[in-house]
């Protein structure tokens, strides 16, 4: 066992929690995880029981520091995906957690844009209003719909936030998360009151904000006694799983770019002065003179799961009985397909999408089928499509936005496949580094939480002694030709199917269908 102090970072993710120790040189020596599911009653709405959010973190710390003195560990860093929960004094959620998926809040939209002027909003927040990705149109949703859980709230709270909450019974929300409301600053680093003000949003119900890696408060004995950990250790304000990504990755310059491959995709880097695209998502970075432009993803590792699910029981069975991982499989298979799947595309928009077309109603798309095809093929669009769409986000940071992007750096779960590795970087025409910690987003809290304490003398030391980059990946040429040829039909093919999206949604159609003779 090497000698602490040790770090414990921990990621609230789509799919589960993460949490990992590592010492002081970066590496993992305990590692933990408790999985929860997605709750999808209604189409088009997507939420989370954030209750199950503290179960699994406290079932993973608990596994993570199970051979680790709790009382080495020098302090805690948190990251989260996007989401929405309502809680009462003691911090316990009064409804399910309403997520970045959910669709429910579309009018909302509107009415946002009919009170407060759209170019006011993104020059305020850096961010263009849309639903989802952000939380205004969720919390206007929830005023309007549940005014009794919205009056009995005491805050209103993001999952990083909730978790330090139960922690540490602070309620607070950190800088960059707090720049996917739509009701911060991105400059000031402050609630902007006048939206507040307009939309008739109590500043009291909303969290304190912090910088990051500022201690904001310490683990209770109630929380101690959960989850195994020392009462007083340091809990900092944590951050948004892109930002704890982009420390993991070792990515804090301009020009520098990685990609995180979770349920969704962030294409990500820094931005060295605060001018936005209203295309992507922009929040602070966690150094003072830095932000982030994210283009989010939505179908990435979702549509995966999805084809996991729905069609490879047979997989999943081998994987359960010979102890092989069930997505290797599958990929394995996709190796089998030639690039292009014999002219099978997919639109990966299974979950509407973000960046760049910001259409909730996108629906995923298979074109081309055609009896000559087989399960390689279909298995190898669904990983090709994921990387047409990384390819897009990169095409408009390059033309639009003038970055310069060598190489993308890959962590999440698609940094171990090498299949998955080798069609990006042919579709991208780039070079392609997988990251050796697949948990990019653990790391990098627990990198923050290493700096709060003053373990490293500046962020840029702790990644140099911390981050090591894994194995590179070169475009094939003839594979790249052929995407080549492929990549124009892709985006033509959904602006020729787009308008068909939201009719399909304005359908309604039943879910469950029941014949008389068979109720």
């Amino acid at each position: 066992m090497k000698q602490g102090p040790y770090l414990l970072g921990i990621d609230i993710g789509g799919t589960g929690a993460k949490a990992g120790v590592f010492t002081a040189g970066g590496e993992r020596i305990g590692t933990g995880y408790g999985e929860y599911k997605m709750i999808s009653a209604v189409p088009g709405q997507a939420e989370h029981d954030a209750e199950a959010w503290w179960l699994s973190t406290v079932k993973a710390v608990r596994d993570a520091i199970r051979d680790v003195p709790a009382c080495e560990i020098l302090a805690i860093g948190i990251g989260c995906t996007n989401g929405l929960v309502a809680v009462d004094r003691q911090g316990k959620p009064l409804r399910p957690a309403i997520m970045l998926w959910d669709q429910r809040a579309l009018p909302e939209v509107d009415r946002i844009r009919k009170i407060l002027d759209a170019d006011t909003v993104f020059n305020i927040t850096g961010n263009p209003v849309a639903p989802g990705a952000y939380s205004l149109p969720t919390i206007l949703w929830l005023k309007h719909h549940e005014p009794e859980t919205f009056q009995a709230a005491y805050k209103l709270m993001v999952p990083g936030g909730y978790l330090v909450a139960r922690f540490t019974g602070e309620f607070t929300i950190d800088h960059s998360r707090a720049s996917t409301t739509l009701l911060f600053d991105i400059r000031k680093k402050e609630w902007h009151r006048p939206f507040l003000e307009a939309l008739d949003i109590p500043a009291e119900k909303l969290p304190r904000p912090a910088p990051s890696d500022a201690v904001v408060g310490r683990v209770t004995a109630e929380a101690a006694r959960l989850t195994g950990l020392m009462p007083g250790t340091p809990v900092i304000a944590g951050c948004m799983d892109t930002i704890g990504a982009s420390i993991g990755s070792g990515v804090i310059r301009q020009g520098e770019c990685f990609v995180i491959m979770g349920t969704a995709a962030r294409v990500s880097g820094p931005l060295e002065k605060p001018c936005f695209d209203s295309r992507f998502m922009n929040c602070t970075h966690v150094l003072p003179d830095r932000w982030l432009y994210i283009g989010a993803v939505n179908g990435v590792g979702s549509s995966l799961r999805w084809i996991r699910d729905t069609f490879c029981q047979m997989e999943q069975g081998v994987a359960d009985l010979t102890g092989q991982d069930v997505y290797d499989l599958i990929t394995a298979q996709a190796a089998q397909a030639p690039p292009g799947s014999k002219g099978l595309l997919f639109l990966p928009y299974i979950s509407g999408e973000r960046t760049p077309i910001w259409n909730p109603y996108a629906r995923g798309v298979f074109f081309g089928v055609t009896l000559g095809h087989n399960r390689h093929d279909f298995f190898r669009s669904v990983l090709e499509g994921a990387a047409f769409a990384i390819r897009h986000v990169i095409e408009l940071l390059e033309t639009d936005n003038g970055l310069g992007i060598q190489e993308l750096r890959i962590g999440g779960a698609a940094a171990v496949s090498g299949v998955w590795n080798q069609i990006i970087a042919d579709i991208l025409g780039k070079k392609v580094v997988s990251l050796t910690q697949s948990h990019t987003e653990v790391l990098g809290a627990a990198i923050l939480a290493g700096v709060s304490q003053g373990l490293y003398p500046d962020l840029a030391s702790a990644i140099e002694k911390i981050v090591v980059p894994g194995k590179a990946f070169k475009p094939n040429p003839e594979a790249h030709a052929a995407y080549n040829r492929l990549y124009p039909m892709y985006k033509k093919l959904y602006t020729e199917v787009q308008h068909h999206f939201e009719e399909l949604a304005r359908m309604d159609l039943p879910q469950v269908w029941i014949t008389r003779e068979n109720p």
